[in-house]
């Protein structure tokens, strides 16, 4: 499955917290807009966006934050 995807899968879930299904409340808890958050996630390496659909699947918030707390790096 693709990152957007999984993304989408995990955010328009019906069940568990409003900010999986919301951006108002996604930008309410993590303090970001979701636009923020699919921006970085938009640059991970294919690695990482294996480790991020699996992360998804089993804890979408650990993901959001991971991604978040991500520091652009210089090449």
């Amino acid at each position: 499955m693709d990152l957007l995807g999984a993304l989408h899968q995990a955010l328009s879930s019906e069940t568990g917290p409003d900010w999986l299904s919301d951006e108002d409340a996604f930008c309410r808890h993590f303090g970001v807009p979701y636009e923020d958050f699919a921006e970085v996630a938009s640059c991970l390496d294919q690695g990482q966006r294996d480790l991020l659909d699996r992360t998804l699947e089993v804890n979408p918030e650990a993901a959001v934050l991971w991604v978040l707390h991500m520091e652009e790096v210089e090449h």
